[in-house]
């Protein structure tokens, strides 16, 4: 869609408080002219998300998302920026622009796919309970999935037929166009259309406003793919959340191999159960994290969401620690509430363990026993590479070489060697003001890097300040090059910097918890005009 004209965006963030918008997520509490919350995109206990209701903004100094009002729906919401801007302008009672003959097509076509993946939904809904084939019905009752289930869900069957759906959804006025647009045809060699499940348990996906993005299809017959994805799903797509979000108890949420496990996995009682459709990503990380304090990961043969190791990282960045179930005796979830029950189930689910610490148990086995043991070091330290986070790294390092008697540099040094690098082992220490980008000259002591860390966070959170504390201190008196680089971008824009580095986010989240007063500020400001330390060579 074209750009939306400058004015009816200024007016849509001004019509939709954003203070108003995180109280929904978030217990929010006022520090001066700015707001502080519990970020409700990573997992916290303390409040490192900062709202500006100024310039209708927010910043996370832990997980470094931000934006504006509209970003801050598109995250929550799961939704494009033009349907952000809707849900927004919906909200206020104000009507987007008139949209020019391109843009027209291309929502209508929108539209349309959204009508006929509610028309599939429904058809195969239908053809589950009333159609002639009652092999959907048959490998229900096997699972035992109960009838409220298949209602809640709105579990369909698509039959062996390979143009059912196309022949109906033609009688029901759509094009061959839209319904290739869909997904829920696809067209062979010759053009034609042909129904994309066949002989499968059919699932459809619906976001939070009710709209069915797409379908899963859990075959039958033992086709392959065991499961296949279709429709107008994205990477946004997290199955099963509009029911985890209503209706979950629980602080963690269960990811399921695919949707029909999810299912069966909520009929058992877990209502905090959702799926994703092919890869698992960032957006979904995130999207888990708003939701629980860590994600269960179901790990079985049916497991297909690609290397555990990456998933773990992408949950990591997004501030959410995942557990994970093995389970050793079946073929996935509902196979294994099918045969064990739902007491067996929870009782995986309360002994799952962290996916590193189960990674790294896993490569050390056979210790005891003396086996090749050049072999486990390897594996473990190819376990260990793989962990994003230095600090994260550096602790298992420690605790795993310490297992396998061997010094943290020794652990190191076969790290590196698969990675092709060399590194000296240390915990990495996070850049800061405390470390270098010192002014020349002279060494500032603890105390004035403390005090001018405190006087870059109380400008940012008490602006109208900032001519009072110009005057008073200049940037050349700042003890470090970065402290003067803050200072004076932190005194341009207004407290408020359009980007801020990981280097001020440091400093940030670090005096999140003080609350500082124009007296403390003063006392700092008196710590930078005294004498520096010289450096003695």
């Amino acid at each position: 869609m074209a750009r939306l004209p400058e004015e009816f965006i200024s007016q849509i963030k001004s019509a939709n408080d954003i203070v108003d918008m995180f109280r929904t997520y978030a217990d929010v509490k006022k520090r001066g002219r700015i707001y502080v919350c519990c970020c409700p995109f990573h997992s916290e206990k303390t409040p490192s998300c900062t709202i500006y209701p100024e310039n209708s903004s927010f910043y996370c100094f832990g997980c470094h998302e931000g934006g504006d009002v509209i970003r801050f729906v598109m995250l929550t919401d799961n939704v494009s920026y033009i349907e952000a801007v809707k849900i927004l302008a919906q909200r206020c009672g104000m009507t987007l622009p008139a949209m020019n003959p391109e843009e027209k097509s291309r929502a209508s076509l929108r539209d349309k796919c959204y009508e006929i993946n509610r028309e599939t939904a429904n058809f195969y809904y239908q053809n589950l309970l009333k159609g002639s084939d009652k092999t959907g019905l048959q490998y229900l009752k096997y699972y035992q999935i109960r009838p409220e289930t298949v209602r809640k869900y709105a579990v369909g069957y698509a039959s062996g037929e390979w143009q059912n759906l196309h022949y109906h959804l033609r009688q029901k006025g759509y094009s061959d166009t839209e319904i290739s647009a869909s997904g829920v045809c696809r067209k062979n060699q010759n053009g034609k259309l042909f129904d994309t499940f066949r002989n499968r348990i059919i699932l459809p996906a619906v976001d939070f406003r009710g709209n069915v993005t797409g379908f899963g299809g859990r075959t039958v017959d033992n086709a392959s793919p065991p499961f296949l994805y279709a429709g107008m799903q994205s990477e946004n797509t997290v199955f099963s959340l509009n029911l985890a979000k209503k209706e979950m108890t629980s602080k963690f949420l269960i990811l399921a191999e695919d949707y029909f496990t999810a299912s069966a996995i909520y009929q058992a009682g877990f209502e905090n159960v959702i799926a994703v459709p092919e890869n698992f990503t960032a957006h979904h990380a995130k999207s888990a994290v708003q939701y629980a304090e860590y994600l269960t990961v179901i790990f079985s043969p049916a497991f297909h969401y690609g290397d555990m190791q990456n998933l773990r990282n992408l949950c990591s960045s997004a501030g959410i620690p995942v557990r994970i179930v093995s389970l050793q005796n079946a073929f996935d979830s509902a196979d294994f509430l099918r045969n064990y029950g739902k007491e067996a189930f929870k009782n995986l689910l309360e002994h799952a363990g962290d996916a590193v610490q189960v990674a790294l148990q896993d490569s050390v086995q056979g210790l005891d026993e003396e086996l090749d043991r050049t072999a486990i070091i390897r594996k473990s330290a190819e376990v260990l590479s793989g962990i994003k986070d230095n600090l994260e790294r550096e602790i298992y390092l420690s605790q795993t070489a310490k297992k396998l008697n061997l010094s943290p540099e020794q652990m190191q040094t076969e790290i590196d060697r698969l990675s092709g690098k060399k590194r000296n082992f240390h915990a990495d220490a996070s850049r800061s003001l405390e470390k270098s980008e010192l002014s020349a000259g002279f060494q500032p002591n603890i105390r004035q890097r403390r005090a001018e860390e405190q006087i870059l966070v109380y400008l940012m959170r008490f602006p109208e300040e900032i001519p009072n504390i110009r005057e008073k201190l200049p940037p050349e008196l700042l003890v470090t090059d970065s402290g003067r680089a803050f200072y004076q971008l932190i005194c341009q824009q207004n407290g408020i910097p359009e980007e801020i580095s990981p280097e001020l986010a440091e400093i940030i989240s670090k005096y999140q918890e003080i609350d500082f007063t124009a007296e403390s500020t003063a006392g700092c400001i008196q710590v930078l005009l005294s004498p520096r330390k010289q450096v003695i060579s």
